[in-house]
């Protein structure tokens, strides 16, 4: 195959992968990944990937390190409204990942609606004043326990 048969190959693979994307919600139930360099509130450096649920969320962290403040970070739990306002499920304060790499720090959120797209975002990284930057080695969601 010539150089430009195969570059429009991959871009006609992009595009559709693209729209794929685009008309899905984006949602999985569980994953997971690391966090870089996250602050304080939403956007693109410092809320997750969205995920689908039914009733029950725990967020995950591990080998937490905090730039600047004290070893402590709030995570939030919204769920995702494309026509109205996000909802605000509540914080959790994440502490316990900070003493190592295979210390867990969990938030539990139950009784949550049904058919909702979730994402948490941080708050007070540091302990607060949009001070600080925040490093995981683990960052996950598990929506297995209560949803069988």
């Amino acid at each position: 195959m010539s150089g430009r048969s195969s570059k429009r190959v991959s871009a006609v693979v992009a595009m559709a992968s693209a729209f794929v994307l685009a008309m899905s919600s984006g949602a999985s139930a569980n994953w997971s990944g690391s966090i870089s360099s996250w602050t304080d509130g939403g956007g693109s450096n410092g809320q997750s990937r969205y995920w689908a649920d039914e009733s029950y969320s725990e967020i995950i962290f591990k080998g937490c390190t905090v730039q600047g403040g004290s070893k402590t970070t709030g995570v939030e739990l919204w769920d995702y409204d494309r026509l109205s306002a996000n909802d605000f499920y509540g914080e959790k304060t994440f502490t316990n990942c900070f003493n190592g790499t295979t210390y867990a720090s969990r938030g539990e959120y139950t009784g949550l609606p049904q058919e909702s797209d979730y994402f948490f975002q941080l708050d007070n990284v540091g302990g607060g004043d949009s001070c600080c930057l925040l490093w995981a080695t683990y960052a996950g969601v598990d929506t297995t326990l209560a949803d069988s």
